[in-house]
């Protein structure tokens, strides 16, 4: 059985009895769970959202051409092409990276092989110099807060908020249809779910919740309501079947998720500060502020992530 395996059995197991809760997770391709392999979806007039597993990315079809976002690996890469070309016969001229980590990015061969230009934030680059994989190709053109791409009457906006998940994660507003793209930081419908990896690989917590706030701001300043996030959200009923949530959500997840960081590191902070040690905190904290709220509560896993938290709290990174 696979980790994602245990983890849906896990949610299932505490589902019963409630009739709808949420689970960000990255389904193995090979895996349904009920559900097709892959999908395409219209969200909006000429935006897309495509998911490959557990995975989810956007793309925009215009009459003069095409833009897309995360290429994944380079078997979602190819369905990608091949999902796309049922739409339109229009070429992929922009590929966007939303962060350098290899789930994300490793399928954006076959693109820039097609002719697309590869677009990212510039501490990508470095990153991806400094830690090179085969099938990761490096951006053609990087920015450093906000870049615009625009084909037809779309475009797809790019901000900068700071270190978060990677540290060169951009957030994307898609216009006109003006519904974000939010990718590991925050996952519709709600914020309050178990973290997938509770090791936090490559995570900068000590500014998770000013960039949550970032995001928040932009959205309400840009007029955002609903965004995508980068992976499948899963539902279980009161009879314990499986269901996909809506590719879009509120934007309240987002404030959700600001809301869980704040709760979990408050509770921390508050025993460090009174005397308690880096290693009793795992079993230390009172989680009654906490585990109720969350959706696939796992007692092990906020183990892992309690220690996690407590050693940024000590070190103030």
């Amino acid at each position: 059985m696979t980790r994602e395996q245990a983890a849906i059995r896990r949610l299932i197991a505490i589902a019963v009895g409630l009739l709808c809760i949420q689970l960000s997770v990255r389904l193995p391709a090979t895996s349904h769970h009920g559900l097709d392999r892959y999908e395409t979806e219209q969200i909006a007039d000429g935006l897309y959202t495509f998911r490959y597993g557990g995975y989810r990315n956007i793309f925009i079809v215009t009459d003069d051409g095409v833009i897309a976002t995360d290429p994944l690996n380079p078997d979602a890469a190819e369905i990608l092409q091949a999902e796309i070309a049922k739409i339109t016969d229009q070429p992929v001229k922009y590929l966007v990276y939303s962060h350098s980590h290899w789930d994300h990015a490793t399928g954006g061969k076959a693109f820039k092989d097609a002719g697309a230009e590869i677009v990212a934030q510039e501490r990508c680059l470095a990153n991806m110099e400094a830690t090179p994989h085969e099938n990761v190709v490096w951006p053609d053109v990087t920015y450093a807060d906000s870049y615009e791409i625009s084909l037809g009457d779309q475009s797809l906006e790019l901000y900068y908020l700071g270190p978060s998940h990677d540290n060169c994660l951009s957030v994307m507003i898609a216009r006109p249809s003006n519904i974000m793209y939010v990718v590991d930081l925050a996952n519709p419908p709600t914020g309050w779910y178990m973290e997938w990896d509770t090791t936090l690989s490559d995570t900068y917590i000590f500014n998770l919740v000013p960039v949550l706030k970032a995001i928040e701001e932009l959205a309400a300043s840009e007029g955002v309501q609903q965004f995508v996030g980068g992976h499948l959200s899963l539902g279980v009923d009161d009879n314990g079947n499986t269901f996909a949530h809506p590719a879009v959500g509120p934007i309240s997840a987002v404030t959700e998720r600001r809301e869980f960081w704040e709760v979990i590191s408050g509770e921390v902070r508050t025993k460090m500060d009174n005397g308690m040690l880096l290693e009793d905190i795992p079993d230390g904290v009172d989680r009654s502020a906490f585990a109720g709220r969350i959706v696939d509560y796992d007692k092990d896993q906020m183990r892992i992530l309690l220690r996690r938290v407590g050693a940024y709290v000590e070190s103030g990174r």
